[in-house]
């Protein structure tokens, strides 16, 4: 576990910090924040997808070979970002840099998680992954810290500059340290079923983005959603088909295995495209500044990082059920809480806000990783939390798209109320659905 939380630390830190810089990039670019929100999720869902095939990479050339290959992408797309000259060439940037830390992130998470698994016993496991997901979820908090200060004072390019620094000592502390391992299988990449996936999902979020905005025919619109649930329809097909698809049919028919992803998706739908709207109400509504927001926000991941440790203890004692209904319960009340603040401009509400959505989502991410985890056989381990790591992910990028469309362009009280609510429906549709866990775990 050491050895593997120091990288997914540093990936899933660089994925997020932009976040708070959407604003900012949307006005320096001349595009709306709908498109200019595309330099987070469209990272996200590259990473997604990659993070899928990552793994396999490192099966077929090597995990070190993969992961270098993967580090030196990196050290060259980062700094580019920030030298970008439109907002098209950002997200295509961006997109590289999650194919990036996509792969990277499958060599290391899905075999990092199978092995924090395999490494203790059932009666202890959700406590492993509890300290896992609390160690990961500090991350977020210093990349909202850093990032925040940095794109204050000197602004959002300085940010790329700073992780393209980063990424560079990332590459050299890799190849002196990461040794050769793997490599040498013959096993199938599902590349259709990553461009279907990938491209769907891009088309429907594009069509949202487009939906009313001026000049853009609500037929566009609807024709690009439509493409997407096409591709999405094909997806399933190919993976019906192909030996080792991305998302396995059969597993996704495993009651304890399938109700917990789609939990954590719609729990990370409302949780990330939190993250992403909440700098906003924290400049548009409340007056404050972006370097003094963002030192506020860290008081969620870090809550979330408590939680998630806790959550390890927690999961026993209440059940595989009760857990994420509790945990998805208060994640629907902070966003209300949100939505408050947002209609009256109240720091209190707010802080109430950030502490109740991290408390909540914090104690049921241990529980519903253990619980999908504990489905299926420990020999499938790697391949299930790459599925689940893929669907989330999905999950993320959707909730962060989705509410970022909602606000608008001309964010008020009213729209980011809406946007907030939005979280808290797709909140107490995942307390629906943990209602159908079963609570009687394996062992």
């Amino acid at each position: 576990m050491a050895a593997i939380v120091p990288v997914q630390f540093g990936v899933s830190m660089s994925l997020t910090v932009i976040a708070v810089a959407v604003g900012d990039i949307a006005r320096d670019l001349d595009t709306g924040t709908g498109a200019a929100s595309w330099t987070v999720t469209g990272a996200i869902l590259a990473s997604a997808v990659s993070t899928s095939l990552g793994g396999k990479f490192g099966d077929i050339y090597g995990h070190r070979r993969a992961f270098l290959a993967a580090a030196v992408m990196l050290v060259v797309v980062t700094p580019l970002s920030g030298l970008a000259w439109s907002i098209e060439s950002l997200i295509g940037f961006r997109v590289a840099a999650g194919v990036a830390n996509g792969v990277a992130n499958g060599v290391a998470t899905a075999a990092g998680t199978a092995m924090v698994l395999l490494a203790f016993p059932i009666s202890t496991r959700s406590r492993a992954i509890g300290w896992y997901q609390s160690a990961l979820s500090g991350a977020p908090a210093i990349g909202l810290i850093v990032g925040g200060q940095i794109v204050e004072q000197f602004g959002w390019r300085w940010v790329f500059a700073f992780f393209g620094v980063i990424a560079v000592v990332g590459l050299v502390t890799s190849a002196a340290v990461v040794r050769p391992m793997g490599g040498g299988l013959e096993v199938s990449i599902d590349y259709w079923g990553g461009l279907t996936l990938s491209a769907g999902v891009a088309l429907v979020l594009v069509g949202l983005t487009l939906l009313g905005n001026d000049g853009v025919g609500t037929s566009v619109s609807i024709v690009l959603m439509g493409g997407g649930v096409v591709l999405l329809a094909a997806f399933a097909r190919i993976e019906q088909r192909v030996p080792e698809p991305i998302i396995s049919m059969d597993y996704l028919r495993k009651r304890n295995f399938s109700i917990p992803i789609w939990v954590v998706t719609l729990a990370n739908f409302s949780f990330m495209g939190g993250l992403v709207i909440t700098p906003f109400l924290f400049t548009e509504r409340l007056g404050w500044g972006l370097g003094a927001a963002t030192l506020l926000l860290a008081v969620r991941p870090i809550t979330f990082s408590s939680c998630a440790f806790a959550g390890g203890y927690i999961h026993p004692r209440l059940g595989a059920r009760m857990t994420p209904v509790v945990g998805s319960s208060l994640l629907a009340v902070g966003m209300v809480f949100f939505a408050l603040s947002a209609w009256q401009a109240s720091l209190g509400w707010t802080v109430a806000g950030l502490f109740v959505v991290a408390i909540g989502h914090g104690i049921q991410l241990p529980s519903l990783t253990t619980t999908a985890s504990d489905a299926v056989e420990p020999e499938d381990y790697g391949v299930a939390s790459g599925m689940r790591g893929t669907l989330t992910q999905v999950g993320v990028t959707t909730g962060m798209q989705t509410m970022v469309i909602v606000i608008g362009t001309d964010i008020t009280g009213n729209s980011l109320a809406n946007s907030y609510l939005l979280g808290a429906a797709a909140a107490v549709l995942a307390v629906a659905l943990s209602l159908a866990i079963s609570p009687r775990p394996r062992y």
